[in-house]
């Protein structure tokens, strides 16, 4: 189902794209590919506005579709085959999401389609990012696609480029267990398949080039435990988690005919969400404040909702990690599943 959602100032018009099957439902808008609904049994888990205004003015990456590269760059720019592409900071020292107008900002195309194999409904979004787009080089062509199967929402992506670049895509969906309306993410019971955590700088949040053991800090959910029982001891100087959790890829599962990292189980008295990756890495940011802009109009409160951000792991390019060459394919897949 597409309806119109909103008008961007140069008139071009933004649609809310609507797929159910099952218990589960999505809404995803042509503007950022933004997840604007997710529905598990007619409660909404995620959070977002209610108008396409929100989206543009709020900030906050709501849903959307993160890049040319998620989370943080140092350095102010990136080195490929020895020339120097400078990226703004927008982030203080840092580069952040993609800069001052990454992917969340774009209008994207969007088709309304079904799985030719198992015929469930997806919706195809389409966009291409210029060579010199926020400073990256290439002509940057992507597509990712949601699809609803087997009580799971589906998020592939896929990008290909002209010139070798970096790509580091994610969903940035807020997500509230118990309905958006309803409740805070510190009695989440959370599990995560990781033995080792970025380390990062306070001040910055940029990587510093260790890995931390979790074993004996607020970041080992290798045994379940509630999100928010440690979370005033991250060392961040802030209550809540925006660390990045290295997957040790023990465990797995396929779906969709994909062999994926068990990255997290998250539960509440009313779901279990698993959420399954093919990426080695994932971001919690569950530092959320109170106040600005409401959800859907619900007002915002403290510690109302948590992101799980798949990715690389944050400054790979300074590593000259996460590289796209002409030729090859980007090619990942995430999985929010329910029971």
């Amino acid at each position: 189902m597409k309806t119109l959602f909103g008008t961007m100032p140069d008139g071009r018009e933004v649609y809310a794209y609507t797929i159910e099957n099952g218990d589960v439902s999505a809404t995803v808008l042509s503007y950022g590919a933004t997840l604007q609904k997710l529905l598990h049994k007619g409660t909404d888990l995620v959070g977002g506005y209610d108008t396409l205004e929100k989206y543009r003015t709020n900030g906050g990456y709501q849903g959307a579709i993160v890049g040319r590269y998620a989370n943080r760059i140092s350095g102010g720019k990136v080195t490929i085959d020895g020339v120097d592409y400078p990226i703004a900071r927008n982030n203080g020292e840092a580069h952040l999401h993609g800069g001052k107008v990454g992917f969340d900002k774009y209008v994207w195309d969007i088709e309304e389609t079904t799985c030719e194999k198992c015929g469930a409904p997806k919706l195809v979004c389409t966009m291409t990012s210029p060579d010199g787009d926020e400073g990256y080089p290439g002509e940057l062509k992507v597509t990712v696609t949601y699809k609803i199967v087997d009580n799971a929402l589906f998020i592939g992506y896929k990008a290909t480029t002209d010139k070798p670049t970096y790509v580091n895509l994610t969903n940035h969906a807020y997500f509230n267990l118990h309905g958006i309306a309803n409740g805070d993410n510190r009695d989440h019971l959370v599990k995560i398949n990781c033995d080792e955590v970025t380390d990062v700088d306070a001040k910055t949040l940029l990587p510093t080039g260790k890995r931390l053991d979790v074993t004996g800090t607020a970041f080992d959910f290798r045994a379940e435990k509630p999100l928010g029982r440690d979370h005033e001891n991250t060392g961040l100087g802030i209550v809540g988690y925006d660390n990045n959790f290295v997957l040790d890829g023990k465990v797995k599962e396929t779906f969709a005919g994909i062999e994926m990292n068990v990255a997290a189980t998250v539960r509440t008295d009313e779901r279990t969400m698993t959420i399954l990756t093919t990426m080695p890495c994932m971001q919690i940011y569950s530092a959320i404040g109170a106040g600005g802009c409401d959800f859907k109009g619900v007002a915002r409160r403290q510690n109302m909702t948590v992101a799980f951000e798949t990715q690389y792991e944050p400054d790979s390019p300074s590593k000259g990690e996460a590289r796209l060459n002409p030729g090859e394919v980007y090619s990942h897949a995430t999985v929010y599943k329910f029971n």
